[in-house]
């Protein structure tokens, strides 16, 4: 069941979300820009090895881990909320 609520309470919360996903989409740019350019050029452009392959394995499974470890876990607790009847009963 969706819980649709427009309680004045809940805006601050709101906000702080979107505000920190904003952030965590800055920040993810920034790294990716960063390595990107360093790697390409450093990395990418070398004759290729089993090391290579490591290496690049290594420092790009960070990436995808940070994403899975800071993915947003809102927990909303209904016990607090009051509920509205959708029925005519």
């Amino acid at each position: 069941m969706t819980f649709v609520s427009n309680d004045p309470r809940w805006w601050p919360f709101i906000d702080s979300q979107v505000f920190f996903s904003y952030w965590m989409v800055a920040a993810g740019v920034v790294v990716a820009y960063d390595w990107g350019e360093q790697d390409i050029e450093l990395i990418w452009r070398q004759r290729w090895s089993l090391m290579t392959v490591l290496y690049l394995f290594i420092r790009y499974i960070g990436i995808p881990y940070s994403v899975y470890v800071s993915r947003p876990r809102i927990i909303v607790h209904t016990a607090f909320m009051p509920l509205v009847s959708l029925t005519d009963a």
